[in-house]
């Protein structure tokens, strides 16, 4: 955080009175990322902060679960709810500590999501969009279509010209995660497209070995893809040591187990990665995420963001990527009708591939509530 936003956070107006949590399953379908993963349902858990002086705050964290929603980021949050009340809403850092000291019994997740609805405060009290208040280095963002596991090759191309008339032109491949299958795929997507201006991307969901990640990086590298995710689990540090210095080609980790700030300024400089990826929830919310970009900035390192989810729980991200400039890359997941909840809207993506925020304040977020407590139920009040 810089020592400019840090001054414009020491004043306090905003107390926290009443607390709303909300679980929302959405899509119409479930999605799987991998050959040896089952179908998943998606959760976003919501929460709606309002103020004495008539505020309302949003966030909102993504998780994913088999067979049924995900309550467990909302009960895991509880603890939190009536300490928070007569606490100041704009004191976005004094309050991120007191919550981060519950940890580890209190999960990044539980605080990012809170942590996401202070910053919303933050934002609407001085009248801006979140990315203005966090430096408003850009307007709009490439994005990527972040496609789930599908029956085959054929299929990814006929989904590819699906999305490319909604505006795609960077797409994100999820397969088998063995080499011999996505290196089919990797072909396919070479052949077809050949001569095309799309970008592709490869997430192998930690399902390689050292000699399999190698082979497919030649592939992706010869097929001009912009970068591997994931080929190994993100703590396995001397594989990707190896596999970076063997390949021109990007390599990132998933993004959601080395997350926090303290570990990441150890192993970043120690060239694990070409590029750093976190997902913001599972980092502990903006406040932390920050503290993240200093650092990749300071060492030169690019950082993209984890932004799985729907519009409501991608949000923040965003903003983030937005107002800092960190990144190059915004994911959404697609089909984006299935990634939906009630009374939001799917992000539009312009004619040169590219995403933005809205004008508004804050989170840019305009939530119908009547309608979204007609169809899902509150889980918590606490006033």
């Amino acid at each position: 955080m810089t020592e400019t936003l840090e001054k414009q956070l020491e004043f306090a107006t905003s107390v926290i009175e009443r607390i709303r949590v909300y679980a929302i399953q959405y899509g119409s379908k479930e999605y799987s990322w991998s050959a040896w993963m089952p179908e998943m349902t998606n959760t976003d858990t919501l929460v709606r902060l309002e103020t004495k002086d008539g505020q309302t705050g949003i966030g909102a964290v993504s998780s994913c679960s088999e067979q049924d929603i995900d309550l467990s980021i909302a009960y895991n949050m509880k603890p939190l709810l009536r300490g928070l009340l007569g606490k100041d809403g704009l004191r976005v850092e004094e309050n991120w500590q007191w919550m981060a000291q519950r940890r580890p019994y209190v999960y990044n997740s539980a605080i990012a999501a809170l942590d996401i609805a202070m910053w919303d405060l933050r934002a609407k009290q001085d009248d801006l969009p979140l990315s203005s208040l966090l430096g408003g280095k850009r307007d709009a963002l490439q994005a990527y279509a972040s496609i789930p596991v599908l029956e085959n090759p054929t299929a990814n191309v006929e989904f590819i010209h699906q999305l490319a008339q909604a505006g795609f032109a960077t797409f994100k491949f999820h397969n088998a995660c063995v080499p011999d299958p996505d290196i089919k795929l990797i072909k396919t997507i070479a052949r077809e497209f050949q001569g095309q201006q799309f970008g592709f991307m490869f997430d192998a969901e930690c399902g390689y070995d050292l000699p399999g990640a190698l082979q497919v990086a030649e592939h992706l590298q010869r097929a001009g893809f912009i970068w591997l995710e994931a080929p190994f689990p993100d703590r396995n540090y001397s594989d990707y040591r190896k596999l970076c210095q063997s390949t021109e080609l990007q390599i990132l980790p998933a993004g959601l187990s080395v997350v926090e700030p303290e570990e990441l300024a150890v192993m970043l400089p120690t060239d694990c990665w070409s590029t750093a990826r976190v997902d913001l929830a599972m980092s502990g919310g903006i406040t932390p995420l920050l503290k993240i970009i200093d650092i990749t900035t300071a060492l030169g390192l690019g950082l993209e963001l984890v932004a799985w989810g729907s519009p409501i729980s991608t949000a923040a991200t965003l903003q983030v990527t937005l107002g800092t400039g960190c990144g190059e890359y915004f994911e959404i997941a697609v089909p984006q009708q299935d990634f939906l909840i009630p009374s939001s809207q799917p992000l539009q993506v312009n004619p040169s591939g590219k995403v933005s925020s809205s004008s508004k304040t804050g989170l840019g977020l305009k939530l119908d509530w009547q309608e979204l407590e007609q169809t899902e139920p509150l889980l918590f009040d606490i006033w």
